[in-house]
């Protein structure tokens, strides 16, 4: 059969304010246009930015500019649009447009929500010779919420000021549901990307930084008072999420002798998340600071999770309360990897300072993070931990790994009240143990706990000082950013711990000793430990001890015969066996389970077991299987972990194109085995726009959907079912 998808578009029409309709407009700017055509088509577009400054715009309008294209001036947008109905600014054709704004900035907006600025590249005279931001959203508002601003696959770079740029200067008004994606911030001043507010006040309300860039702003020098060259940093939000982003080589020119810039980090946040970022290589010019990510003044219920933080200047991961700050509270640093940060300034890799305004920072959990240091390239004196003032409660340090070489501190505390240590792991070469206590040292465990009761549980010695057997400390690798999937590359199982680890095993239950939920999962992506059971020391719980099965299991293989994986087992004998619930994966470490085979109770005969699994229904390349066996009581213990490849299956697959599409849309659909397959479109709010059931054959088919038309433009999720399995594929049209 011959397969052909075409989803035709309309307007959506909106409605206006007096309750009479219109119809939304799509505006064209062309290198080949002219200002004195209506701009609605590309055989009629306009020429120039002027001419887009000069009309006012209607909810749900698009202003498309022509991609591969330079248009000079900036962009100063009067017109708002709604959250429902946004007004989209963006480029049409392959590639992107590029506004060239010279000295000026590169988009102004102000008092408005309902915009969406998407594919463009925005490009300043320089960080030296522009007088502005790049991108501007600002209000001035009296009690005013904005909502819904996207920007999403933006370039900006060459400005004196911040790339992107989004603030307040209202105490009763500001920005919600704000979505940065994709986007590049570079070779600007005074930062990659920010937000303000009026302080001390939370303007804003939930904001999403993902999958973005912020790298080369330097930083100004002729700026002494505050701290310039930060990559991403948001302020004056109540419920912000940094994920997926990167930021490095900032920093170099702050001049500023009072505290320098950081990579990733908030201040007066409430809600704040980091998390799965990476931020190296950033600067601080004269003074301290210049680290990874930073928790700073006036945050509350925040969190630093799952996060690389390499080769900075400054710590890996700080909390900080500046003079006058609100009150800072209830903060989370964890499952994080610090590798060589703390290069200059005597700073520490992870680092608490405090002015102690405001009760300083209070309720600080930090757990299960590792740390690896080697000497400042400065000489100054680097430490894998430093409390560097007073100022602090409620501090605890639970479960991490500081392993340090040449003699640098794993511990260093000028003040010690309100902080406490238990079951960390500390480890150096030529000096195994280097704690600094106040104007006490200590190189050996024991003592350190003797003297200040640290690394104790109630009348229980924790904490250890052993090498903690990482797989290849100090070779840890760079984010794999490739088809937007940020995972770690194969050389970052050098954090992870090899089998015989003295870590493994030995960490506190946070959450049945201290009520502490450590959050789903490890650095690596794998589970954190159950409530009673010991976990690891460190960022990574991927390795556990070997628990033996109630069974005496002699024999479990598992095998592929064609599509199918044929798992066999045996005991020698059998206490109390209810069953056994077989489990899959498709990445050795997220299971579920696919069978359940009755066990035989008590006996000391040999039972022989097996039990099926489709094939087809996996994506990936190999499949591991794990036997999970429960006793009568509820009990249970696992195997050992087996591997069947896939590598010749036919799985069911889709593919549609092109994508963006504009007019005709092609599809094929590869069935393992044909017969009825169910297809399903739905758009962006998962509303279903079309359902049909077809019949396609073993291999590849195509299918001809003739009934589907008057589809508007937009995201769309197109999904072809067969059985149990079914692939899915996101669809733009334009």
């Amino acid at each position: 059969m011959r397969v052909k998808l075409v989803l035709l578009s309309v307007l959506f029409v909106s409605l206006l304010t007096s309750s009479s309709s219109a119809l939304a407009t799509t505006y064209y700017i062309s290198s080949t246009g002219n200002d004195t055509n209506d701009g609605t088509s590309v055989a009629t577009a306009w020429s120039s930015i002027a001419q887009v400054n000069n009309v006012s715009f209607k909810p749900g309008d698009r202003v498309l500019f022509e991609a591969g294209k330079t248009f000079t001036g900036s962009l100063w947008f009067r017109s708002k649009g709604t959250a429902a109905n946004p007004i989209k600014i963006s480029s049409y054709g392959v590639g992107v447009a590029t506004i060239a704004s010279g000295n000026n900035y590169a988009f102004y907006c102000p008092d408005a929500g309902g915009i969406e600025l998407r594919r463009l590249k925005f490009v300043g005279s320089g960080r030296t010779s522009t007088n502005n931001s790049g991108v501007i959203f600002a209000t001035g508002l009296t009690n005013q919420r904005l909502s819904h601003l996207v920007l999403d696959s933006l370039d900006v770079s060459g400005y004196i000021k911040t790339g992107i740029a989004i603030g307040s200067s209202s105490v009763t008004s500001g920005y919600d549901n704000v979505r940065i994606t994709n986007c590049q911030a570079h070779d600007n001043g005074e930062a990659g990307i920010s937000t303000y507010g009026a302080y001390p006040n939370v303007c804003h309300k939930d904001f999403y930084v993902a999958d973005c860039q912020a790298y080369n702003n330097s930083g100004r020098s002729e700026i002494t008072t505050t701290n310039t060259g930060n990559g991403i940093v948001l302020s004056s939000i109540d419920g912000a999420t940094i994920e997926h982003c990167e930021a490095f080589n900032n920093g170099w020119l702050n001049s500023n002798p009072s505290g320098g810039p950081v990579g990733i980090w908030g201040w007066l946040c409430n809600k704040l998340v980091i998390q799965e970022c990476e931020s190296h290589h950033n600067r601080s010019g004269l003074a301290h600071d210049g680290g990874g990510f930073d928790l700073d003044g006036g945050c509350t219920n925040s969190i630093m999770q799952y996060n690389y933080s390499h080769d900075n200047d400054g710590p890996g991961y700080l909390l900080a309360q500046f003079n006058g700050a609100p009150p800072m509270h209830d903060l989370t640093i964890r499952y994080n990897i610090s590798e060589n940060d703390s290069r200059r300034f005597g700073q520490g890799a992870i680092m608490l300072w405090s002015s102690g305004d405001n009760g300083g920072i209070q309720n600080a959990a930090i757990h299960n993070n590792t740390v690896y240091l080697t000497p400042a390239v400065d000489g100054s004196e680097a430490n894998a931990f430093y409390l560097s003032s007073n100022g602090v409660s409620q501090i605890t340090v639970r479960n991490n790994i500081f392993q340090t070489t040449a003699g640098v501190a794993q511990v260093k505390a000028l003040a010690t009240d309100g902080i406490a240590f238990q079951s960390n792991c500390y480890w150096g070469t030529g000096k195994p143990l280097s704690i600094k206590w106040g104007s006490a040292s200590f190189s050996n465990l024991d003592d350190w706990r003797t003297s200040t009761r640290q690394e104790t549980v109630g009348s229980r010695s924790v904490g250890v000082s052993l090498d903690p057997a990482f797989v290849r400390a100090g070779q840890g690798g760079a984010l794999n950013t490739s088809n937007g999937n940020r995972r770690l590359l194969t050389s970052w199982d050098a954090y992870k711990l090899q089998p015989n680890s003295a870590a493994i095993g030995t960490g506190l239950n946070l959450a049945t000793e201290f009520n502490l939920i450590p959050g789903s999962r490890d650095f690596f992506g794998s589970a954190t430990p159950a409530p009673g059971v010991l976990g690891n020391l460190g960022a990574s719980e991927s390795e556990t001890k070997a628990a033996p099965l109630p069974v005496e299991l002699v024999l479990f293989t598992a095998e592929r015969q064609a599509n199918t994986a044929v798992l066999r087992w045996s005991t020698a004998s059998e206490l109390q066996n209810d069953r056994f619930e077989v489990e899959a994966s498709s990445d050795g470490k997220a299971f579920s389970r696919v069978a359940t085979v009755k066990g035989n109770g008590t006996t000391t005969q040999t039972n022989f077991y097996s039990s099926q699994d489709a094939l087809a229904k996996y994506s990936s390349s190999v499949v591991y299987y794990r036997l999970k066996q429960v006793d009568l009581s509820g009990k249970s213990s696992y195997s050992a972990v087996k591997v069947v490849t896939l590598s010749d299956v036919v799985k069911l697959e889709m593919q549609a194109w092109p994508n963006p599409f504009v007019g005709e849309l092609s599809m094929q659909i590869q069935s393992p085995a044909g017969g009825k397959a169910f297809i399903t479109c739905t758009d962006a709010m998962g509303r279903t726009v079309l359902t049909r059931s077809v019949e396609v054959n073993k291999g590849a088919s195509t299918v001809s959907l003739p009934e589907v038309a008057q589809l508007p433009l937009g995201v769309y999720s197109l999904t072809v079912q067969q059985g149990a399995t079914r692939v899915v594929t996101k669809l733009m049209h334009q």
